[in-house]
């Protein structure tokens, strides 16, 4: 049985994230995006199996708020001082409409399209 790794989760793809939560909101970047969720990199992320709102920047012009579950927080290495810095999170898209979910889609297979067409540049 194959087991899943950070590289077949999704495409590898940096976009602008906001993260809504009760405490104000925070900065951060998508590290790997598919039409579930997201690895998102982020400093002080929401506890996990937290709710929270997030909005996407796909484009200068498009933005997609989506709800989402914290699944999984990530940390750090520990440093000499046996200190753990939060690095970011894995979250799940929760009730994301069809329209959002066919435009996260639709950014996927561009972002495939375009990898196709280098590689068969280079060959």
């Amino acid at each position: 049985m194959k087991t899943k790794t950070h590289r077949n989760m999704g495409i590898v793809a940096r976009y602008p994230v906001t993260v809504f939560t009760a405490d104000g909101f925070l900065d951060g970047v998508t590290q790997l995006l598919n039409s579930r969720g997201a690895l998102i990199r982020c400093r002080r992320p929401p506890r996990q199996h937290e709710t929270t709102t997030i909005r996407i920047q796909l484009s200068k012009r498009e933005s997609l708020l989506v709800e989402a579950e914290v699944m999984m927080l990530h940390f750090s290495e520990p440093n000499e001082n046996q200190e753990v810095v939060p690095l970011g999170m894995v979250v799940r898209f929760k009730n994301l409409s069809s329209v959002g979910r066919k435009r996260l889609r639709s950014v996927i297979a561009k972002h495939y399209a375009k990898k196709v067409q280098r590689l068969t540049v280079r060959n």
